[in-house]
C-alpha cells in the first residue's frame, strides 16, 4: 500500500475542516437563525468537551506508537492502542451516561434552555464516537497506513455533509407538526438542528466502520510486523491507558483553555446578561455567533494556516540545523504575509459584515452585524496567536506556552465577568474576551522572544508599512460599498467593492516597495507579489 506523510494527512485534515466549516454555513442558512443557535451552541458544548476529552489523542497515540515500532517493540505498540481504546470507551461512555441522564439539566444550566437538551444527547454520543475514531486513527497514523486515514476524513464529511441536510429536512418537518400541537414555534427549530445533528453522527459512524474496516483488511500486515518484535518488556494495555489518562491532564487543559474562550464567554453572556425573559434572544445571539460568524472566522484561519504549513516543517529544519539567519528571515516573511494577506482580507469581511451576512441567511440585523465584524477581527488576531503557539512548540517552550495560555485564559475570563456584570456592552463582551485573549497571548510571546527573533529596524518599518497599508485598503473597500451598496444586492455589492478595492490595495503594496523578491520567495502566498513585481519589472 503507498505510503503518504503524518505532514500530507495533517494538511488534508485542515481542508476536511474547511469543508466542515462550509457544512455548517449552509446547514445553518437552510435552518433560519433559531436554528443555526440550537445547532451552533450545540457544536460549541461539543467542541468544550472534545478539545480536553481526545481531540489530541490521536497525534498522541501515532507518535508513541511510532517510536515503539522504530525500536521493532510491535507489541508493545498494540498494547499501547489498546489502552488508548481502552481509555476512549470508558470515558466517552461515562459522560455519554451523564448527559443523556441529564441533559435537559444541563442545557437549563448553561444557557435556560432545556430544548437544547435533545441536541446535547446527539453530542454525547458524537463525543464517545469521536474518541474511538480519534484512537484507531492514531493507530493507523502511527503504523504508518496514511491512505486509509486519509479515506476515512473524506467519507466522514460526505456523509456528514449529506446526512446533516437530509436529518434537518427530515427532522424539521417533524418538528413543524410537534410545533403547531404545542404552540411553540422554538420546537421547528430545535428538531431541526437535531436533524442535523444526527446526520453528522451518522457521519461519523460511518467513518469509524470504514475505519474498522481497514483494520481488518490490515490485519495481516500487521501480523507479520508483530512477529519481528524484539522487545525485553512488554507492556500491558493497562500501561497504556494510565499514560493517556496522564496525557489528558496535559494536553487537555491546554487545549480547552486555547478553545473554551467563546463558548465559555457566551454562557456567562446568558447566565450574567440575559437572566430572565424569553430564550429566542440569546439563541438568535447563539446563531449569528455559531452558525455564522465563527464559520467564518475559522474559514478565514484555516486559509493562513494552510498556506503556512509547508513553511513551520521549512523553520523545523532551519532552527534544527541550526540556521538561524534562515530562520528570522522565514518568521519576519510569516508575519509580513499575516498583515499584507490576512489582514486585508480579515479586515475587508469586517468592513462588508452586513451584506456577507445577507448572503448567508438572506437578511442582516445590527446584532448579526457586529459579531460578524468583530469575528473577522478576532480571525487576524487568532492568525498572530496561531504563529506564536506554533514558535513556542518548535522551541520546546513549554512552561512558558502554559503560562502564557493559562494566564491569556484567566486574564479573558475574568475580562468578560466584569464586562458583562459592570458595564451594558452585552454580548460585544463574548468576542471581545477572545480579541484580548488572542492581543494578550501574541503580547506575552514577543515580550519573551523579541530578543530572539531580532527583526531589524527596516524589517520593522515594513511591517508597519504593511499595517497601516492593509487598513487603508480596507477603508477604501468600505468606501467603495457605501456608494454602491444600496444599488446593488448583497453578493454583487460585496464583489464590486472587494475585486477594485484588493485591487488598489495591491497596486499600493507594489508601488511602495513593501515587499521585495526576496522577501516574497520566503512568504506563504508571495507568488502574488513576485507575479505582480515581474509585471513591474522590478
Amino acid at each position: 500500500m503507498k505510503k503518504m506523510t503524518a505532514s500530507a494527512i495533517s494538511t488534508f485534515k485542515y481542508k476536511i475542516l474547511f469543508a466542515g466549516m462550509i457544512n455548517i454555513l449552509v446547514v445553518s442558512a437552510m435552518l433560519g437563525i433559531q436554528g443555526a443557535g440550537y445547532l451552533g451552541i450545540s457544536l460549541a458544548v461539543f467542541i468544550l468537551f472534545f478539545s480536553f476529552h481526545s481531540l489530541w489523542l490521536s497525534d498522541m497515540v501515532a507518535k508513541y506508537i511510532r517510536g515503539r515500532n522504530a525500536r521493532n517493540q510491535y507489541k508493545n505498540s498494540l498494547n499501547f492502542f489498546k489502552g488508548a481504546l481502552l481509555y476512549a470507551v470508558i470515558t466517552g461512555a461515562f459522560f455519554c451516561a451523564v448527559v443523556i441522564l441529564f441533559g435537559n439539566q444541563l442545557g437549563s444550566f448553561l444557557i435556560r434552555d432545556i430544548h437544547i437538551g435533545i441536541c446535547l444527547m446527539v453530542i454525547a454520543v458524537l463525543l464517545f464516537v469521536q474518541g474511538i475514531s480519534e484512537a484507531v486513527n492514531g493507530y493507523l497514523q502511527g503504523m504508518n497506513f496514511y491512505p486509509p486515514v486519509k479515506i476515512f476524513y473524506l467519507v466522514r464529511q460526505i456523509t456528514s455533509f449529506a446526512g446533516s441536510i437530509a436529518g434537518m429536512k427530515f427532522l424539521g418537518e417533524y418538528g413543524a407538526k410537534v410545533a403547531n400541537l404545542k404552540h411553540n414555534e422554538a420546537v421547528t427549530s430545535v428538531y431541526g438542528a437535531f436533524g442535523a445533528l444526527l446526520g453528522m453522527l451518522a457521519g461519523s459512524m460511518t467513518g469509524l466502520i470504514l475505519l474498522l474496516v481497514f483494520c481488518l483488511m490490515l490485519h495481516g500486515e500487521i501480523h507479520d510486523m508483530r512477529r519481528k518484535d524484539n522487545a525485553r518488556y512488554q507492556e500491558s494495555a493497562l500501561h497504556g491507558f494510565r499514560v493517556i489518562l496522564s496525557l489528558r491532564l496535559m494536553h487537555g487543559i491546554r487545549y480547552i483553555m486555547l478553545f473554551s474562550p467563546l463558548p465559555l464567554n457566551y454562557i456567562l453572556y446568558v447566565r450574567l446578561c440575559k437572566s430572565e425573559g424569553d430564550s429566542a434572544s440569546w439563541i438568535r445571539t447563539g446563531g449569528f455567533l455559531f452558525g455564522e460568524a465563527v464559520p467564518v472566522m475559522i474559514i478565514l484561519l484555516l486559509c493562513f494556516v494552510l498556506l503556512n504549513h509547508k513553511n513551520y516543517r521549512q523553520l523545523a529544519a532551519h532552527w534544527k540545523n541550526e540556521a538561524y539567519s534562515q530562520f528570522r528571515e522565514k518568521v519576519f516573511a510569516m508575519l509580513l504575509s499575516a498583515l499584507t494577506l490576512a489582514l486585508p482580507v480579515c479586515a475587508a469581511v469586517s468592513a462588508l459584515a452586513q451584506p456577507i451576512l445577507k448572503c448567508l441567511t438572506k437578511g442582516a440585523v445590527k446584532e448579526g452585524n457586529t459579531i460578524m465584524m468583530y469575528a473577522a477581527i478576532a480571525a487576524f488576531l487568532l492568525v498572530l496567536e496561531t504563529i506564536s503557539f506554533r514558535l513556542m512548540e518548535l522551541w520546546n517552550e513549554t512552561l512558558y506556552l502554559y503560562l502564557t495560555v493559562v494566564v491569556s485564559f484567566g486574564v479573558q475570563t475574568v475580562f468578560a465577568v466584569i464586562t458583562f456584570k459592570t458595564t451594558e456592552l452585552g454580548m460585544l463582551g463574548i468576542l471581545l474576551g477572545i480579541i484580548v485573549q488572542a492581543t494578550l497571548f501574541t503580547v506575552l510571546f514577543f515580550v519573551k522572544f523579541s530578543k530572539r527573533l531580532r527583526f531589524t529596524g527596516n524589517q520593522i518599518k515594513k511591517l508597519v508599512m504593511s499595517l497601516i497599508t492593509s487598513l487603508a485598503g480596507a477603508l477604501i473597500i468600505l468606501l467603495i460599498y457605501q456608494i454602491i451598496g444600496d444599488r446593488l444586492s448583497a453578493g454583487v455589492a460585496t464583489a464590486v467593492s472587494m475585486i477594485p478595492g484588493f485591487l488598489l490595495y495591491l497596486a499600493a503594496v507594489t508601488l511602495l516597495r513593501i515587499v521585495s523578491d526576496n522577501e516574497a520567495e520566503y512568504m506563504p502566498g508571495g507568488e502574488l507579489f513576485l507575479w505582480l513585481n515581474g509585471l513591474l519589472h522590478r
